[in-house]
């Protein structure tokens, strides 16, 4: 009959109190488990951590074991049998103590081993079952193998044990039933402290022993309880299988189990008491005949530690020894209880037990447990809240209650690190629940244990759980990171984490990166990418879920499959080309399967095999994927396919061809009314009708733009796609380069029939036309180059470049004399130093401008000659700007008799200076008249002003007149003037009269 029940310390049992129950009532019964059996089980560990809005999960009804047993007491059986010789009082004596706790009248068969008679005063019956249990945990710690006790009806006293502090003595009463006599009941308090000192003395390290195989006893405890659940899967891992290989320890481990167990049952109970519990002891042989023994030896597992397992050579013989139990009758007390194992049901076929109600469907088996935890990590990338579910995939019974809420979701956390360094294959993982423990990552240098719980739920083994914090200081600086991942394509995990990133951010541009299209047009790479990511997210999600952690994580390595079926595969290889060399990318055959998977999948809107509730990432939207939002909403009937084209495409582009041309058309109406309006506003004398012309193209441009933009509503195939949208580029460069050379021409156009401009022109009239050309060259250049870049030959275009720099540098070479001058120009241009009519001094040449040429300026000199000087010369030297004066600064010096008296050249200073404030055109506050040299020659006047006047005729003017001012004043006053300065002054005065009248003339 089915036990669910596995073996282990109350402290582990989760999810369930009856389990908990059942658990120590088949460990009472086979090995007599100290913990009273009705202590509360501790709380599951996901229970703890969960939120408190989750719902507990429903179980169904239960019978408890011990509603299930039948009591193994034996009213009719006489006494007299039950102690019939030593052995059987030992057996008597084992069982009752095995039983009592869930039959608390089999108390009575033990005290019944007991000589009470010879103990003055008589015990109590409480006494006697205290003296019963002491006297049983004795016998414990000696382990006396039952088939070197007598089982013969002799006379007299057999001394079972009398060694280390401990004497055990059987004596025959006077009714021929064996007990442990009187002296033997007296020494027990000796003998509990000399056990008592006996075990603290026993220290071994239980570090290198596998957990539950520690010693004889454990083993066996396990093995039966094992097969007392009916789990012979569990049961085989006592059994050292390292002869057979792996497909036959799978297939062939459990029937061994259940033939072992059942040769246990009939070659007798197996009492706890016999078995010895030391880890350093030899091989323990527990039942051996001429068909094999029954042994358990010390071995070395391959991950180094040391486990107690049933031997080799009791593997091998377990056939045989199957067979001649086949005739044998079970041990009485099994059936008492009702725990016969039943024999192997056809040929090599174990009894497989089905997976119970009460254990989730996501920890129902080693796959099914990776999947879950996976799916819950990722889920908690986007939200930290849901690290809580997966506290229930880890065995956290070593995590106080209180710090599971906090400490289990940074083990989970580094435990999903760990995994992630390992190669791990779900597909190659069992998904039954009656599978083998997993171990992850041997070979990898870490060690994640995967085990079926005693509530029948897989999870992380405990010692697993104990050794996350190691495993995850031991990884690598790539491996360890947290849940944030970056955009690398170093490897197969990283371009899945980088595609499924960008897709989570819905960002199919970048996610496009991590598809290999080569063999679409380049030009067609930015429309077609960011498509084919999308529709390939969004067949992925309905073809099954990714798991990151299966996928390999190595740069070096073959193709990755990611998925392989009848809708084709998709696969990830890494590029041995350039560009992107080195990259990991789905493949130029993935690419080209992506159409016939969307539209193979088209409207399914659940992941196969995925959680409930989980949100699609590649949900089209009209924005972002028009093409899919729009098919996934059209009728069948119009995606029929008639030739390249479907019949809704066939549609959509005449109604593309109109509505682009009647876009354009209103656009360009708009635009040129409002071109023509703002020339008319700034006073140019353009046409509306030479405006319509020059800006043609833009309505070429806005008709193509609009049409394809359109056409990217039609989800169009690849086959077409391509092709259509590789022409788009070239034809709208072309536009684009048109549409240049035109707002070119229109803008000579506007600077030369523009009156608000006409001010501003001046040197810019001979710079402006070649700037023209010059633009008009860079324009083609531009589109040239584009075109190029868009045929996707980065070999032409970067050799069209080198050509194109030689021919540059050539040219400034032979040209340098000329550019020099050009730049130059524009130098004078930007820094406006001077316009035409400017009279300017440069490096000691003065003149007035006339001509700026691209090459040179031409100057008009005081001697009416024609000076010409570069331009660079010009942008070099320093400019001395005359026409831009506010000032004009006179001075004249008046040489005087030097006989002339002191007092009266003072009065002739002081007067000259009044007259000279008083007239319009001197600036008064810079007039300075001073006597600044005596010589033999005379006295000398000088006169230092300046004239606000700009007009040449006032300045003439104004020369006459300080010339007769200061005659008049030197003849009133007598003070002599040189003849020399005397003749200037008369011919200055002579000179204004005749310009008087010439300008009257």
């Amino acid at each position: 009959m089915p036990l669910f029940l596995p073996f282990g310390q109350p402290s582990m049992y989760k999810r369930s109190s009856l389990l908990a129950r059942g658990c120590c009532c088949s460990l009472l019964l086979l090995f007599g488990c100290e913990a009273p059996l009705g202590s509360a089980p501790a709380q599951p560990a996901t229970t703890a951590s969960k939120p408190a809005s989750a719902a507990p999960r429903q179980k169904p009804k239960e019978i408890p074991l011990a509603d299930r047993l039948r009591s193994p007491l034996e009213e009719d059986r006489p006494v007299a049998d039950k102690l019939r010789s030593p052995r059987e009082t030992l057996k008597t004596l084992y069982f009752a103590v095995l039983t009592y706790d869930l039959f608390p009248r089999m108390i009575e068969d033990a005290i019944a081993c007991l000589d009470l008679d010879g103990l003055q005063p008589r015990p109590a019956a409480e006494d006697a079952a205290i003296l019963a249990l002491d006297l049983e945990y004795i016998l414990q710690s000696v382990a006396l193998p039952l088939s070197g006790v007598p089982d013969r009806e002799a006379k007299g006293s057999v001394v079972l044990h009398d060694a280390d502090g401990f004497k055990l003595v059987l004596s025959q009463g006077k009714d021929g039933g064996w007990r442990f006599d009187a002296d033997t009941l007296g020494r027990l308090p000796d003998m509990l402290r000399a056990a008592r000192e006996r075990r603290k003395k026993r220290s071994v390290d239980l570090t290198v022993l596998r957990e539950g195989f520690t010693d004889p006893r454990a083993t066996m405890r396990q093995f039966i309880s094992d097969a007392a659940r009916n789990d012979f899967y569990a049961a085989a891992r006592a059994l050292d299988l390292t002869s057979l290989s792996n497909e036959q320890r799978r297939r062939e481990g459990p029937v061994l189990a259940q033939q072992l167990a059942f040769v246990l049952q009939h070659r007798g109970f197996l009492f706890r008491q016999e078995v010895p519990q030391q880890p350093d002891g030899p091989t323990y042989t527990w039942h051996a005949d001429k068909n094999g023994r029954i042994a358990v030896e010390r071995l070395r597992q391959p991950d180094g530690k040391d486990a107690w397992l049933f031997n080799r050579q009791t593997v091998r013989n377990i056939p045989r020894m199957y067979d001649a139990a086949q005739s044998a009758e079970p041990d009485a007390r099994y059936v008492r209880l009702g725990l016969v194992i039943p024999a192997v049901q056809g040929k090599g076929n174990a009894a497989v037990q089905k997976r119970p109600e009460d254990v989730p469907a996501h920890l129902g088996s080693p796959r099914a447990l990776l999947q879950g935890f996976f799916r819950t990590m990722d889920n908690a990338d986007a939200s930290d809240a849901r690290l809580a579910d997966a506290l229930e995939y880890l065995d956290l019974a070593n995590v106080p209650l209180a710090d599971r809420a906090v400490l289990g979701g940074k083990l989970a956390v580094k435990l999903e690190a760990v995994l992630r360094r390992l190669t791990l294959d779900l597909r190659a993982m069992p998904d039954d629940w009656n599978a083998p423990s997993q171990i992850l990552g041997e070979g990898q240098g870490v060690r994640v244990e995967i085990v079926r719980q005693r509530d029948g739920c897989w999870c992380f083994s405990e010692a697993t759980v104990a050794r996350i914090p190691e495993m995850f200081d031991n990884l690598s600086g790539k491996a360890r990171p947290e849940q944030g991942r970056g955009s690398q394509y170093d490897s197969a995990r990283d371009t899945i984490v980088t595609f499924q990133s960008a897709a989570r951010h819905r960002n199919f541009t970048q996610a496009a990166a991590c598809l290999n299209l080569n063999d679409l047009p380049a030009s067609a790479h930015d429309e077609l990418g960011p498509v084919l990511a999308f529709k390939l997210q969004y067949a992925l999600e309905r073809l099954g879920r990714i798991y990151i952690q299966e996928i390999p994580d190595k740069p070096e390595g073959p193709r990755y499959a990611v998925y392989r079926g009848d809708l084709g595969r998709v696969v990830l290889d890494r590029r041995m080309e350039e560009p992107d060399k080195g990259r990991w990318q789905f493949t130029p055959e993935t690419v080209q399967n992506i159409e016939p998977m969307f539209r193979a999948l088209l409207g399914r809107s659940s992941i196969e095999g995925g959680e409930e509730g989980v949100e699609l990432l590649a949900v089209p939207r009209f924005w972002e994927t028009p093409g899919a939002w729009l098919r996934l909403r059209l009728p069948d009937w119009l995606q029929a396919s008639i030739g390249p084209l479907d019949l809704y495409q066939w549609l959509g582009v005449v109604l593309a061809v109109l509505a682009s041309w009647a876009g354009a058309r209103l656009t360009m109406a708009a635009v040129t009314r409002l071109f023509a309006w703002v020339l008319r506003r700034c006073g140019s004398s353009l046409s509306t009708s030479f405006v319509v012309s020059t800006l043609r193209p833009l309505t070429a441009l806005t008709a193509a733009w609009t049409f394809f933009l359109l056409l990217e509503w039609l989800d169009l195939s690849l086959a077409v796609g391509g092709p259509v949208f590789a022409a788009e580029k070239f034809l709208v460069t072309g536009l684009i380069g048109w549409l240049g050379l035109r707002l070119m021409d229109l803008s000579m156009a506007i600077y030369t029939n523009t009156e608000l401009l006409r001010p501003h022109r001046s040197l810019s009239d001979m710079i402006v036309p070649v700037s023209m050309r010059l633009g008009k060259a860079a324009v083609l250049l531009i589109v040239a180059t584009y075109m190029i870049y868009q045929v996707g030959e980065f070999d032409l275009l970067g050799r069209f470049l080198t050509g194109l720099g030689v021919a540059g540098l050539a040219a400034s070479l032979s040209a340098q004399d000329a550019l020099k001058n050009y730049f130059g120009t524009l130098l004078l241009i930007g820094e406006r130093a001077f316009k035409i009519g400017d009279r300017i001094n440069v490096g000691g040449k003065e003149g007035v401008v006339e001509q700026v040429g691209f090459r040179s300026t031409r100057l008009r000199t005081a001697d009416d000659s024609l000076l010409t000087i570069p331009n660079a010369v010009i942008a070099a030297s320093p400019i001395d700007n005359m026409g831009l004066r506010v000032h004009h600064r006179f001075s004249l010096t008046v040489v005087m008799n030097p006989d002339a008296p002191l007092q009266r050249l003072l009065d002739l200073r002081e007067r000259l200076h009044s007259w000279l404030s008083e007239q319009d055109v001197v600036v008064r506050e810079k007039v300075d008249a001073r006597i600044q040299q005596v010589a033999d020659l005379g006295i000398g006047l000088s006169l230092s002003l300046f004239l606000s006047t700009t007009n040449p005729a006032d300045e003439t003017a104004f020369r006459e007149s300080i010339s007769g001012e200061i005659l008049r004043l030197t003849e009133m006053l007598g003070v002599g003037i040189t003849p020399s300065d005397r003749e200037a002054l008369l011919k200055n005065v002579r000179a204004s009269r005749e310009g008087e009248q010439a300008q009257a003339a």
